[in-house]
């Protein structure tokens, strides 16, 4: 695949970043990174120096995450970013209506683009994630003040920001899904997630716009496992939570948290 020159540039940060790292023996963060950047990474890592690294974004499920580059650590491969989240450089800050009963009902869209009209750059912010008239922001540390002070309108709604500890499970708005597959290859469970024929959802894996914990898969016969994330660019993000018995007709049940 032909990478952009956006894309070569970001590689070569990567590298540098692994560089400075391995030899300084010190612990190196990228800004977040959406999913084709955390895939670059994925692709690339070989080549980079034998450091250990890890991945976290503010919650086990995120999407955006940052990529750590453990220098002081004894040793190489990958680790669990939840093991060092209070080291990641990320703040959460918790939006909410001043009067919920002026409130309006926001989008994820809505919520990104009032913060990205702070002229605030998108890798410096992570997920958003909705629970009720609430969301909570994931961001670099240096603009969360900046962020608190200065967002005080969504639309018409009118906000107020707080600070929230890091870490903390957030409980967000989902869907639990309970369906039957002929298999667990990911384009079946995928249809199922988003209520689709398995064939109409072929196209998107080659097409590059699935991701499985961050990384792009390009064969619809991957074989999906349970507490997967998968993100589908233009339909959304759902964990494949458990396999469950056959049917009488040799189906898999399944069960799929698709995150709304």
């Amino acid at each position: 695949m032909d990478e952009t020159k956006e894309e070569l540039i970001f590689a070569r940060q990567i590298e540098e970043l692994a560089k400075s790292a391995y030899y300084k023996t010190i612990a190196c963060y990228s800004d977040f990174l959406n999913l084709n950047e955390q895939s670059i990474f994925h692709r690339m890592k070989k080549e980079l120096p034998p450091v250990a690294y890890s991945l976290y974004g503010g919650c086990d499920d995120a999407e955006r995450r940052i990529l750590c580059f453990h220098g002081d650590y004894d040793g190489s491969g990958e680790l669990n970013g939840s093991d060092f989240k209070e080291a990641y450089p990320i703040a959460c800050l918790e939006i909410s209506p001043s009067n919920s009963r002026f409130a309006e009902s926001l989008s994820h869209r809505d919520y990104l683009g009032a913060i990205l009209n702070l002229g605030i750059d998108r890798s410096k912010t992570g997920d958003i994630l909705i629970s009720g008239d609430i969301a909570y922001l994931y961001c670099d540390p240096f603009i969360a003040d900046f962020i608190a002070e200065q967002l005080d309108r969504i639309r018409h709604t009118t906000v107020k920001v707080s600070h929230r500890q890091t870490g903390q499970e957030i409980e967000r708005n989902y869907e639990m899904i309970h369906a039957n597959v002929p298999s667990l290859r990911l384009d079946a469970v995928i249809g199922a997630a988003f209520h689709s024929s398995r064939s109409s959802m072929t196209g998107l894996i080659p097409g590059g716009k699935v991701f499985v914990n961050g990384r792009e898969i390009l064969q619809g016969s991957y074989q999906i496992k349970p507490g997967e994330i998968v993100s589908v660019r233009g339909y959304g993000k759902f964990r494949f939570e458990e396999q469950g018995t056959l049917t009488k007709k040799g189906r898999i049940n399944i069960t799929i948290r698709k995150y709304t």
